[in-house]
């Protein structure tokens, strides 16, 4: 025994004590991060980083009567805005007086990389709460996802200690390089927004509109059979896509293990031999078929 007072044991009992945040495991931590993306108001600045490409953007987010509602504005290049309001998303480009709609109920953005099905990434990934440092301002927690095997990059995430919001996601190479990054610089968590944060800030008057007809698929309706399936991915969705009525249908099927995934695109038109090389760019990689016909994009 210390031979200290009974108070002083007392306190030296609660400051040894694990924080909530520290208590929690690696798999519960990611739990957080996947709810609170989607179920807190924030807004802030983020920077994004892939190869030699640096974009910069403002983010407002918010749940409205149960429905996500989110407005992302590029600060620099050419000017871009995407609104979603649930699973419809609109992309407004004024340089081009054009505006395009299309519903994505699968796609997932920063902050919100995470699924919310997470109950199988432990047999791929060991997943490792860390150490706790400060990104943009605020007492941040990490957490590391080692892939068990070589088909897999890994990951770091950066998650506010009190509310779970993501605020800076690294992708990881085989050497521990970072191969993409995604990271707040200023961010405000909860509280109302401000009253036109949420509002397209470009002219939606004289645009033409682009409607992408987007059409969900059964199993049964793909017409295609995927025959050698890695371990652990599973197909998330799969539909058609028509960008424009001039334009082919083409077939888009998604396969993920929570949270690498791969795109295989299925489109009319080429002929043998037209396929370019496998290309890379970051972390994504883009691999033609033999028939010009089709491609797979591997991501994370």
């Amino acid at each position: 025994m210390l031979g200290l007072p009974t108070p002083w044991l007392a306190l030296l009992a609660i400051l040894l004590a694990p924080t909530p945040a520290l208590a929690e495991d690696g798999l519960t931590l990611l739990q957080r991060i996947a709810q609170g993306s989607r179920q807190l108001t924030y807004s802030g600045t983020f920077v994004y980083r892939s190869g030699g490409r640096v974009d910069t953007s403002h983010i407002a987010h918010s749940l409205v009567n149960g429905i996500e509602v989110e407005r992302i504005e590029a600060l620099d290049g050419s000017p871009r805005e995407v609104t979603r309001a649930g699973s419809e998303v609109k992309c407004f480009l004024p340089e081009e007086k054009l505006v395009i709609i299309e519903n994505r109920s699968s796609q997932r953005r920063f902050p919100a990389l995470l699924p919310a099905g997470l109950g199988s990434l432990p047999e791929f990934y060991e997943i490792r709460g860390g150490e706790q440092g400060r990104v943009a301002g605020v007492m941040s927690r990490a957490v590391f996802l080692q892939p068990r095997d070589e088909l897999r990059y890994g990951h770091e995430f950066w998650m506010d200690v009190a509310s779970g919001l993501l605020l800076k996601a690294n992708l990881l190479g085989a050497r521990g390089e970072t191969l993409e990054s995604f990271a707040f610089t200023q961010v405000k968590i909860g509280g109302p927004l401000e009253q036109e944060a949420l509002k397209p800030r470009f002219d939606r008057e004289r645009v033409r509109v682009q409607q992408v007809r987007t059409t969900e698929l059964k199993s049964e309706d793909i017409g295609w059979i995927f025959r050698s399936m890695l371990p652990g991915f599973r197909r998330v969705a799969a539909m058609k896509r028509q960008a424009a009525p001039e334009n082919p249908e083409s077939l888009h099927v998604v396969f993920s293990d929570g949270l690498a995934s791969i795109s295989v695109f299925i489109e009319p038109g080429g002929a043998a031999g037209e396929a370019e090389a496998v290309s890379s760019v970051g972390p994504v990689n883009v691999i033609p078929a033999s028939t010009g016909r089709a491609s797979a994009v591997g991501h994370g």
